[in-house]
């Protein structure tokens, strides 16, 4: 199947397939302006085999308005139109900034990766390693949550030391699919290679804020068989996970 080199993702990659991460939630961030869009894109997913999605808009301190109650009604509105188009299942969660409202955000409770579950899907600075991240992170584990670290290979102060001292706290990685064409740079692309070929992940998103540049991008990812096993793995384990 796969040969020598590196190759595409297959064509049935999508084929029952569970996005753990994205912003199709319109109007809330920086993702999807309009209903509109959003809901063509989802036509679109549901083409390639996608069976379900998972929500994940921002909650930071760049969108103060986004709070567990009034995230969760426009989700419930949404979804009511999205089953007249579409028959992807939807899951509500957060993208949570590990800022100075993350803990105002754990206090009105967070909208889980796992419905009723404990998987918390966090962020930090792309750019540098910011003070408290690791007591954040320790508050939400002491209240048995389970800390999802979005898209590692981003953020330009990690590396290898920083990576293994994350997994020996028991933190879990999310990999974002477009890092493997190129999307964010060519180091996050090295870095995702990296952390693929060790295994280091446990779950895969698109991170989806626009259908053009998933669409244009994802033709450039190119792996070897062990990466491309790994990324299957990361499927199994969404699915897994959403349920």
């Amino acid at each position: 199947m796969f040969g020598l080199g590196r190759h595409s993702l297959p064509e049935d990659f999508f084929r029952g397939a569970c996005d753990v991460h994205c912003h199709l939630l319109p109007g809330v961030d920086d993702g999807f302006p309009t209903v509109e869009k959003s809901l063509h894109a989802l036509k679109k997913l549901e083409q390639r085999g996608v069976k379900k999605m998972v929500f994940t808009p921002h909650f930071m301190k760049d969108y103060p308005d986004n709070h567990r109650e009034a995230i969760m009604a426009k989700f419930e509105a949404y979804k009511a139109e999205a089953a007249q188009v579409c028959g992807i299942e939807l899951h509500l969660a957060a993208e949570y900034m590990l800022d100075a409202c993350f803990l105002d955000h754990f206090k009105e409770g967070f909208l889980t990766l796992d419905k009723g579950g404990n998987h918390v899907l966090c962020e930090t600075s792309y750019m540098m390693y910011e003070h408290g991240i690791t007591e954040m992170i320790y508050e939400i584990m002491c209240a048995e949550y389970q800390p999802v670290i979005a898209h590692p290979e981003r953020y330009e102060y990690a590396n290898r030391e920083i990576y293994f001292r994350w997994k020996d706290k028991d933190y879990q990685y999310q990999l974002n699919l477009l890092s493997l064409a190129g999307t964010y740079g060519s180091n996050a692309v090295a870095k995702a290679r990296y952390l693929l070929k060790e295994g280091m992940y446990d779950y895969v998103g698109s991170d989806m804020h626009g259908l053009s540049n998933f669409e244009h991008f994802l033709p450039e990812i190119r792996l070897d068989k062990k990466c491309l096993e790994q990324l299957e793995r990361l499927i199994e384990n969404n699915k897994r996970l959403v349920g």
